[in-house]
């Protein structure tokens, strides 16, 4: 029945969370990933490491509040010259926790169309990563949001941090530019 497949999920994700993987340490290695984008494109990360390049990752979900704080300041940081070598990607993990305005577990997975919705509510400019089933920010040690992990052009692990407070972005910035 419905009612038994939610409750699988739910036991699954619950498991997932409880083996409580810690945020991976500056200087590891990037576990590699494959995600959809919210267009459907494919993109594993592996193609994507370049020596040149810095990544990015912001975990995330529509109803997380300080998330709706922290991408403005992502978009703002990103859209200076300084940043052009650099790759923003934003991973939604809301799939399988979505919550109402007033913080209550509402429904199993975040729907497309209200992803595109805050998409565009929130002029995010860089490609959205579909985490359905929080795997990658699993493997990531994302086990709150937003999260923020930094990947250098060689693969490792620069940067990472939970949370978010007003001037965060100030402190990324520089970070990224001593890359």
């Amino acid at each position: 029945t419905r009612l038994g497949y939610c409750i699988g999920i739910l036991v699954f994700v619950l498991n997932i969370f409880a083996q409580e993987q810690p945020l991976l340490k500056t200087g590891d290695l990037a576990p590699t990933f494959f995600l959809r984008t919210l267009e459907g494109e494919n993109f594993f990360l592996s193609k994507e490491i370049k020596p040149e390049s810095p990544i990015i990752l912001a975990f995330y979900a529509t109803w997380c509040i300080p998330c709706r704080q922290e991408i403005p300041a992502l978009e703002k940081m990103m859209s200076g010259p300084k940043l052009s070598n650099v790759r923003l990607y934003y991973v939604n993990v809301g799939g399988l926790m979505a919550a109402d305005e007033g913080g209550d577990v509402v429904k199993q997975r975040e729907e497309t169309d209200k992803i595109k919705r805050h998409k565009e509510r929130f002029k995010m400019t860089h490609p959205i990563l579909m985490d359905r089933y929080a795997l990658t920010a699993q493997k990531f040690g994302a086990e709150s949001l937003p999260t923020i992990v930094v990947i250098g052009g060689d693969g490792k692990i620069k940067y990472s941090h939970h949370g978010y407070l007003p001037g965060d972005e100030e402190m990324l910035l520089k970070l990224i530019l001593s890359l």
